[in-house]
This record gives C-alpha cells, structure tokens and sequence, in this order.
C-alpha cells in the first residue's frame, strides 16, 4: 500500500483527509493541536499524528513511514514551519507538494494597494502617513506597531476574541474602542461598514487568499476610499504548488485511486446542513445530527437550541434565526465551506428552516431530521400523535377554541403564557368545562413537568411560554359543511337580522377562505358574522355596529357559539376601520347611507377587497351604479335579487307568506379567489 503524508492544519488540510480517506491509500496526517485532529475525518486508513516537530523531527517521521510524497497545506504565511517541511523533504529524498490557496485578484498596479516585503517595510512605510490604521495581521506582531506616532490614538486592532490576545493588546496600549476583538474573515458590507466606523485611512493586512478574506477587506477599502498596505508572502510559490482540486486529481491518477466523482463535483459546492435538534435533551438527537456539526466549519442558530450541542468546541457558533441574518453570515464568510444551521424540533413541524433550502440556490442543502417535541410528548403520555391535531400557537394566531370543538385531541406548541389561560376562559364561557389539559414544560429535560387538570384548574398557572399543550374533549361536535344556521338558532331582540337564506347566498357570494379577515359592517346581531367566523377558522372576522342593543345581542351570540375569532368593534364605520388590520372581505348589511365613505374606507387599505352588499332599497342600487362608474374594475358586478315565501299554516291551508326581496350584490377580490 503506497503512503503519502499530509501537513495539515487547514481547511485545505481536511478537504484532502476526506478524499483520500477509506481508499487503497495509506495517509499520514500531520497537525499541530488536538482541535485541528478533531476535524479530521475517522478513517482505518489515516493515521493522525498531533504536536508541532522541527525539521529533524519531520525527516525521522518522513522516513519512518516510507511516505512516497508529501503534501504541504499548511497556512500560507507559516513560512517558518514550510521552510522545514521542504528541508526534511529534501532530506528524507521524498516528493515535496506545496498545497497553496488561490490569490486575490487585486494586483500591486491597482490605484491605493501597497505591497511591501514584510512587517518591517510596512511599518517604515506607515510611519510616514497620516490617520487611523485598522490593523488586521493578527495579534503575534502587534508590538511592532507602537512604532507608529500617536499609535494608541491612530491604530485600531482587529484581534481573534481571546484572554490572552486581549491581555496583549492591553500591556502594549491598546485599550477600549482601540481593539476590536472578533472572529473573522468578514464579507466586503462588514469590512466597509468597520472602516466607516472607525474612520480609517489605512488598512494593513496579509494577502492570505480568499478564504482568508482578502479580497473582501481589498474590496471593502477600495470602496471606502481608504488605502491598502498589503505585507506580502516572503517567497513565491514553488513550481510543485498546486491548488488543493488539482492536487486531489494528481493524486488520484498517480496512485489509481477510486474516488467518489460525486463527492468531487459536491467539493466544489458549499454544503449546508439544516439540523433537527429535537425537543431539548441531547441524547435524543440524532446520530446524523452530531456527525454533521462536529464535521462544520461553523454552526449557526437561536441561542436555546445552540445549547442543545453540548461539545466543548472552538468552532465560530452566531446566535441567530433570521434568514437575512443567516444570510449576510455565510455571504461575509465564504471560508466556511460546511456550515450546521440548527433548529428545534423537527424541519417538517412548523420550522424556521422553511424556505432555507430556496435561500441557497447554489449550495448543497442537507435536511436532517429531528424528533419534534409534541411527538415526545404525546409518546410520553401513551397517546398515538396520528390521532391528534397538531398545531402551533408560537409566532402565530391560532384559533384553538374552535379545533377543540371538532377534534378529540388538539395538541399545541406554544408561544405566550397566556394561551393557555385565554383558550380555558373560552371553554368556561362555552361550558366546556369536561375537556382534559395537559400542559408539557421542559419536555425531555431533567426538569421536565407535565400538570393536568380542566379548564377551570388552568387560569392562574404560570408555565415556561416555550411549552407544549394538549386538549382533549369528550364530545366533539361535528363540522357542519355550508352555510345556513336556522334563524331561530340566534338570540333575537328587535335588532334586524339578515334571515336564513339571503345569509347563505350572501357568505357563498363572498368567497371566504380559511384565512380570511372579514369587515361585518353593521352586524346586527351577528348572524353573518359567526358563520364567517366559524368558516375562517384561521382568519378573523370583526363586527362594526353602532347600536346599544345590537351590541348587547353581539355578545350574546359570540358566547353562545363560542367563536374566538370574532371581534366587536363598538362605534361608526368609518371612524373605526382606521385602526382595524388589513382586510381581505367586507359584507355591508347596515351603514347609515355612508356606503360609498365606507368601501372608500376599506380600499384605501386593500383596494383588492372582495365585497358583498345587501339592500332593500332603490336608492342603493343608484349608489351601486354611481360605484361602477368611480372604479372601473367594478363593471362586471354581480346583482341578483332573491325574494323567499315562507309557508305558514291557516287553519288546515298552508299559505306562501312573502318576505321582502332582497338585492345581493358582489364585486372586487382577486381573480383566483
């Protein structure tokens, strides 16, 4: 088995681990600290060697493993340690690979760009210029630059967040807004955003590559105006340099190895890993979960589910679950070639990582997946989570009252304390007081409390908000298709009713959808408004009325069908629709002869408004026409007229007892509505 050694240490360093692990192949890889053996692939074929060697070191270990070549993809400014690396090669009689990493594309001609030999020539040239220095050369040199005039005023270090670096930065004058200690590269926005900030002329840095973010912060100066002293390589590049593709081709052909063609063309992707991390306890994720994050460059999500992974690791971990913000992390940090972005739960229940796979068009996504907490839950208390209805009241309205009434067994994850207080009052108020709660805290946590109880026992609880419910109710009432609750189903008074059947016609015309937010204006005694409400079971209905007695009956009627997606807004119209959300239907049954202010009204907020208007009179029919006029789009209205005979009994006859006919007329919405 021929053997070939790899001095390590970088990205470069583990992408070549990774090809050549599990092939006919002996490796030897070669790294300087436990962390940078930790990201190596476990493979039978490679061999890890962990500690820094001189040269005699390296040659003894060259010859004592009868490597045939040796690959150097150490950091291309460890001169030092590649100078040695060729000295024992050449020593050893063994092929010398120099590994390099890409250069940026600013050349020395570039306007602003100033390239200089070393450390020493830079700061010989800085001496002479005026205004602020964003150092950015690491910490290892920074003495040299107290050189500089006025430096603790003019010079601002960007250093790696450490005690050490920053006791350093300390003791050689650099305090307070004078260093900026974080894990970088950064992206050209951060770099430029830093060189505005802190009002640089200058910027030093070292050109290491693009995955050193070079580029960016070239990039990011020339933008801003500000000047570049680049502290060049010590040596050029040797004729046996390769970038790290290259040489994992002439490997492959020099040694007639298999290697995954798959695997080469995903290398040349990023590769992103969207991660199910369960309902909290670290041993119920994944196996796939744990490989993938302990194989990542850099792990990135809310601050509750990055304490999930409890490894002790120096990977970059960002405390954030926006999309935009997970965004503008990867864009600044085009070094990170394999990145864990983690997530509660499962991906497929009510995730944050919808839409993260559209988000990366170009990357290889990943999708693991996780336990969810509710399928624990439920697990837990024996209860078979096919037969329940699962939802989510986190980040989002959910009208739980009415999945209770129709389903046995409602389980929720939820959002706010006061969820489960608000859905047992509403229960109380519709004297269902038998259904079961069971609330879950902390599910598969050491601290884990589960309490049960009714509705009542519920109503001054105080729970974790990030909990888990389950509802369960004995005598579940059956979903009625359609519109047409009975008149007499309503409490009446003397306030007019919109009757039976125009209410059918009227709530079809509509085209009301499960989400849908409806204007009830006028509502009387809220007829229209419970049977929308009951339809949109995930939307909301508002009922606008200004008579005493028919907000009396409103709330009568709202308990009666226990409907909590149904508001009463008390006052006119037109006042009120100002502060009303956005709508996307409105039945006008009553308002007062301002019919044309109000849907003026409701336009200016969604001129895509479905509407739906009933009259009796002649006089609103010329309104209706003067409306097709005023706005184009309404010339296709739809008016019928409806008039309904009821038959009542006199004596042994029954006779037709007319009802006033009734015009319904319908326009505006979308067209696919």
């Amino acid at each position: 088995m021929a053997a070939i050694t790899v001095f390590g240490g970088t990205t470069e360093g583990r992408i070549l681990a990774e090809a050549f692990g599990d092939t006919s192949l002996e490796l030897f890889v070669c790294v300087a600290t436990s962390y940078g053996a930790s990201l190596l692939p476990k493979c039978k074929n490679i061999n890890i060697h962990t500690g820094r060697m001189d040269v005699q070191e390296m040659r003894d270990f060259l010859l004592s493993h009868t490597s045939d070549c040796c690959l150097d993809a150490t950091h291309p400014y460890a001169q030092d340690v590649t100078k040695n690396i060729k000295e024992a090669c050449k020593e050893a009689g063994i092929l010398y690979v120099r590994i390099f990493r890409e250069e940026g594309a600013h050349q020395e001609k570039e306007q602003g760009i100033y390239y200089k030999k070393d450390l020493r020539q830079a700061i010989k040239f800085l001496k002479k210029q005026e205004g602020n220095i964003l150092i950015t050369t690491g910490s290892r040199d920074l003495e040299a630059y107290t050189q500089i005039p006025n430096y603790e005023e003019r010079c601002i270090a960007r250093v790696l967040p450490g005690i050490e670096v920053l006791q350093k930065c300390e003791s050689l004058g650099f305090h307070g807004k004078h260093v900026i200690a974080m894990q970088g590269p950064f992206g050209e926005d951060f770099n430029y955003w830093m060189l505005k900030e802190t009002k640089a002329s200058w910027l030093v840095t070292k050109n290491s590559g693009r995955t050193g973010g070079y580029e960016e912060k070239c990039a990011a100066a020339i933008r801003a105006g500000v000047g570049v002293v680049v502290i060049g390589r010590q040596e050029k590049e040797t004729k046996e340099a390769m970038d790290v593709l290259e040489a994992i081709e002439w490997v492959k052909k020099r040694y007639n190895l298999a290697i995954d063609e798959k695997w080469l063309d995903d290398l040349k992707k990023r590769q992103i890993y969207l991660i199910g991390m369960g309902p909290g306890n670290p041993k119920m994720m994944t196996i796939l979960a744990k490989e993938a994050l302990e194989n990542s460059d850099a792990v990135i999500g809310a601050g509750r589910v990055l304490q999930i992974w409890e490894e002790d690791t120096k990977k970059p971990k960002y405390n954030c679950y926006k999309k935009e913000d997970i965004f503008d992390i990867l864009n600044d940090h085009p070094e990170y070639q394999k990145i864990s972005i983690v997530y509660s739960g499962d991906l497929g229940f009510y995730s944050g990582a919808r839409g993260m796979k559209e988000l990366f068009p170009d990357a290889n996504v990943h999708m693991i997946s996780g336990i969810a907490s509710p399928v624990a839950f439920l697990n837990e208390l024996g209860i078979p989570w096919s037969e329940v209805f699962l939802t989510s009241c986190h980040g989002k309205h959910q009208n739980l009252l009415s999945l209770i009434q129709e389903h046995r067994y409602v389980c929720s994850l939820l959002g706010s304390e006061n969820t489960v207080k608000d859905t047992c009052e509403q229960l109380i108020a519709c004297k269902m007081t038998d259904v079961n709660v069971v609330l879950g805290e902390k599910i598969s946590y050491p601290e884990e409390n589960v309490t049960r109880g009714n509705p009542k026992d519920f109503l001054s609880i105080k729970y974790d908000p990030l909990s888990i419910v389950l509802f369960e109710n004995p005598r579940v009432q059956k979903e009625v298709k359609g519109f047409g609750k009975k008149d007499t189903s309503f409490i009446r008074g003397k306030v007019p009713m919109t009757k039976e059947e125009v209410r059918t016609i009227l709530l079809s015309k509509l085209h009301l959808r499960k989400d849908s937010i409806l204007y009830d204006v006028g509502a009387g005694t809220g007829s229209v408004s419970i049977e929308a409400a009951q339809k949109c079971k995930d939307g909301m209905v508002y009922g606008i009325e200004k008579k005493e007695e028919a907000i009396h009956l409103l709330h009568k009627n709202k308990k009666k069908f226990g409907v909590s997606n149904f508001k009463i807004i008390e006052g006119e119209a037109s006042e009120q629709i100002d502060i009303l959300p956005r709508p996307t239907h409105a039945f006008l049954g009553g308002t007062g002869g301002k019919m044309m202010a109000i849907i003026e009204k409701i336009r200016e907020k969604n001129k895509d408004t479905r509407f739906c208007i009933t009259s009796v009179t002649l006089e609103t029919l010329k309104q209706l026409e003067i409306l097709q006029k005023k706005f184009p789009e309404y010339e296709t209205m739809e008016i019928i007229q409806i008039q309904v005979s009821r038959a009542e009994t006199m004596g042994k006859y029954h006779l037709m007892k007319a009802q006033n006919p009734v015009w319904i007329a319908s326009f505006g919405g979308k067209e696919d509505e």
